[in-house]
């Protein structure tokens, strides 16, 4: 592969000149003169042969190219502060850096503890930052990698074939209800899963999961009474209504402390597997290579407890 000549020092004036429409200020933000970044917008528009900024009255306007261009520099220039900044080693004793994760709160219950634990025992100024998943998981997930250090989120729920992921840990949905519920037995029916009204935690991405798309193939179609961006509220949103749930079996704990029963569904639902997602300019960082390893690491001490 052959990159085009161009100095990658023109790369971050152009950020500037296409954010900025303005040479002056485009030069104060990279700390140019006003002629030598004039000079570099000559440079970049014989390169890309293309005004790039063009006058309209009393100001500057992008060109189409241009506003193509900006739409990719910001990503851009992350990833390459990310490679430039690179280095051959890690040490996590040491080191003072924050890690970002994003992941739902019943992946956070399960893997938490023994993440943090890990962390604080081998690199006691590492800071770890766990944020809530959201929409964008479903609907952004590249560029929501863009942003974290790792995602941890369900195999199925999005394809990204080439960001890398490593398997965690296997888990089942259960469903529950509130443990004085009537309406139903210990089995539901197909009449009555397709009649219930459930708690639906992160509803607009448990509409992409395995668990409902078998129940889409065999006709049902979960009907949502209320939606909640947490699994940790489950019980006290079921308890004292007849409303269904379907949450995360290792999540779950003991039910019927939290005043809830499991019900058996008309049909098994397949397992799922949840991975940590990585975005793929992190590869080169080691840093990032050792977060991956301490959550993996930790991710089969909690399958190798629950198997116990």
């Amino acid at each position: 592969m052959r990159l085009p000549s161009l100095d990658l020092n023109l790369v971050v004036v152009l950020h500037a000149l296409l954010d900025e429409r303005n040479v002056t200020h485009a030069g104060e933000r990279v700390g140019l003169s006003q002629p030598a970044t004039s000079a570099a917008l000559a440079r970049l528009r014989r390169h890309f042969d293309d005004p790039l900024l063009e006058r309209v009255g009393t100001t500057y306007e992008l060109t189409p190219l241009a506003h193509a261009l900006q739409g990719q520099l910001g990503s851009t220039l992350e990833q390459l502060q990310d490679v430039l900044a690179a280095h051959p080693r890690f040490e996590a004793a040491t080191a003072e850096r924050k890690f970002v994760i994003a992941c739902s709160d019943s992946v956070l219950a399960v893997l938490g503890p023994s993440i943090v634990g890990a962390v604080a025992r081998v690199a006691p100024r590492v800071t770890l930052d766990f944020q809530p998943a959201n929409r964008r998981v479903v609907t952004e997930p590249l560029a929501l990698l863009s942003e974290v250090d790792l995602l941890i989120a369900p195999r199925g729920l999005f394809s990204l074939p080439d960001a890398p992921a490593v398997e965690l840990y296997h888990d089942r949905w259960i469903c529950a209800a509130w443990s004085d519920n009537t309406s139903v037995g210990d089995r539901l029916t197909f009449e009555q899963a397709a009649q219930a009204r459930w708690v639906m935690p992160f509803h607009s991405l448990l509409m992409a999961s395995t668990a409902d798309a078998a129940l889409a193939a065999l006709g049902i179609d979960r009907r949502c009474a209320v939606e909640a961006q947490s699994f940790a509220l489950l019980d006290r949103l079921v308890v004292g209504t007849e409303l269904l749930v379907l949450t995360h079996g290792r999540f779950a704990g003991d039910l019927a402390e939290r005043g809830l029963r499991e019900v058996m569904l008309p049909v098994e639902l397949p397992p799922f597997v949840e991975l940590a997602w990585s975005h793929p300019s992190r590869q080169l960082d080691p840093a990032h290579r050792w977060l991956v390893d301490v959550v993996t690491s930790q991710a089969r001490c909690v399958d190798q407890a629950a198997d116990e």
